[in-house]
């Protein structure tokens, strides 16, 4: 199938969309099987190292073998775990590293004093780190999936324009929905594929590219029996089968799938979190900020004075910026800039390298040499500290904004206020100033929207990775 790549080929004509042959670039992934729920495994790893140890005391290899070939059939042999977007990592803990824990445990406490359980709860409780390790090293090192598209003409070339880079999906095939075109296309010597979804589909003419998955684009000609047919076709085969949704925006853990009156639902939860999970939050800003703001206070003292020694003004910037809810509050931060900074903006509006209704330099040439290193490793963030410990700002948030930035601001864009600003955030570890405006607005609206506790201790410990590369930092 020929990518497309350019505005002008997403309206291709059918005939430029094809099934092609297998790809030798492209890896291949292990054979499909059914993973058994890992809660009925863990049963069997519990019977049988108690029943094996009292008879022939062989517990330890009792607890290696089920705990080995548990993970190893869950996530490692069953080609549903390297899916693009599997296995999700709330299910690997709720499924595999919870049980382990928990039988690791109970079992340790149990029989304290034989050290052949002792040791088996401890290949256990290992057996759930190695799950969680693994189910990372998935979302950050994704295997390459062989992912042939089913839909219309213009969604199958959207889906290749959209999956063209994707490390996780590699698009070797189209299948076009509909009647082939009357009047002849171009060819390119390749086959062609046209389906009629509401007759009897084969396999053979899904899987003739070797796909991993099929990957299904709603729209006209597709329906949900024509997805059910596919499914059929697929039945037996190692190849997968998705539906690609329109709620994008929407992380997985607000949605929840439901039958009512014989239609099947999703429900998206609400994006304002829960009572307790806020005073959680909060209470772990203002502890945690403390806490780091008592540790950075010595280096803060001797940057406020290399500030002043190297350049005339205060070593602290006090600026207003927005907080949550429109709110405005007054933003501390180690002055990286000239006193006449604010003066000398308006002379350097024509060479603004933002987009939206930032503004950015990669040279500014108001940045005191000192402040270029102190904003490179974002050491001039760190007195902001003091408006988490106040509860003005959050450790995780989006970007504080300007008030003249958020009189510009369109609904979409306001959106972000909604959650309190942060000293780090999602944009800040994906890119920070070389993002676009609106990618950025896009990062902080999903962070908004989909705000979890386990999303900010993600996003903090990346900001470490983040800060020590400096990258889009100036």
């Amino acid at each position: 199938m020929r990518e497309a790549t350019a505005p002008q080929e997403v309206a291709a004509p059918a005939a430029d969309l094809q099934v092609v042959g297998r790809s030798a670039g492209a890896p291949r992934t292990a054979g499909a099987s059914r993973c058994h729920h890992i809660w009925t495994e863990i049963v069997v790893a519990v019977v049988a190292m108690a029943v094996v140890t009292h008879l022939v005391g062989a517990g330890l290899a009792v607890a290696l073998v089920v705990v080995g070939v548990s993970l190893a059939e869950r996530y490692w042999a069953g080609s549903a775990s390297i899916r693009p977007g599997l296995p999700r990592l709330e299910q690997v803990v709720r499924h595999t590293v919870t049980p382990f824990c928990v039988v690791a445990v109970g079992v340790a406490v149990g029989v304290w004093g034989r050290a052949d359980l002792v040791a088996a709860s401890a290949i256990t409780l290992a057996g759930a780190a190695v799950a969680l390790a693994g189910a990372l090293a998935r979302r950050h090192f994704p295997t390459p999936q062989r992912v042939v598209v089913v839909g219309s003409a213009v969604s199958v070339a959207e889906a290749a324009a959209r999956w063209s880079a994707s490390p996780e999906m590699t698009i070797v095939g189209g299948v076009v929905v509909g009647e082939p075109p009357q009047v002849p296309q171009q060819r390119t010597g390749l086959s062609e594929t046209f389906l009629d979804l509401t007759q009897e589909i084969h396999a053979e003419e899904l899987t003739a590219a070797d796909p991993d998955l099929v990957l299904v684009v709603p729209g006209p000609g597709v329906d949900a029996e024509c997805i059910r047919r596919l499914g059929w076709a697929l039945e037996g085969s190692r190849t997968a089968l998705a539906v690609q949704s329109d709620l994008d925006g929407i992380a997985t853990h607000r949605l929840e799938h439901a039958t009512y009156g014989g239609a099947t639902l999703v429900h998206v939860a609400s994006s304002r979190p829960a009572r307790l999970p806020r005073l959680v939050k909060a209470t772990m800003d203002r502890v945690v900020g403390t806490l780091l703001l008592v540790l950075s206070a010595p280096l803060l003292g001797v940057l406020v004075l290399a500030i002043r020694a190297t350049s005339s003004g205060p070593g602290m910037f006090r600026q207003v910026r927005v907080g949550q809810d429109g709110s405005l509050f007054t933003m501390y931060k180690l002055r990286t800039m000239v006193t006449t900074a604010e003066a000398e903006k308006a002379s350097l509006l024509d060479a603004n390298e933002a987009s939206g209704v930032l503004f950015k330099m990669t040279a500014d040439p108001r940045i005191t040499p000192l402040g270029r290193i102190l904003r490179k490793f974002s050491l001039d963030e760190l007195p902001q500290l003091l408006n988490v410990v106040k509860g003005e700002m959050s450790l995780v948030g989006p970007r504080p904004a300007l008030p003249e930035e958020v009189a510009q601001y369109t609904s979409l864009e306001r959106r972000r206020l909604a959650a309190k600003p942060g000293l780090t955030g999602l944009w800040q570890v994906s890119g920070r100033s070389d993002l676009s405006w609106e990618k950025a607005i896009a990062l902080d609206n999903h962070y908004t929207e989909n705000w979890r506790l386990a999303d900010d201790v993600g996003i903090l410990a990346r900001t470490v990775h983040a800060v020590l590369g400096s990258r889009g930092a100036y």
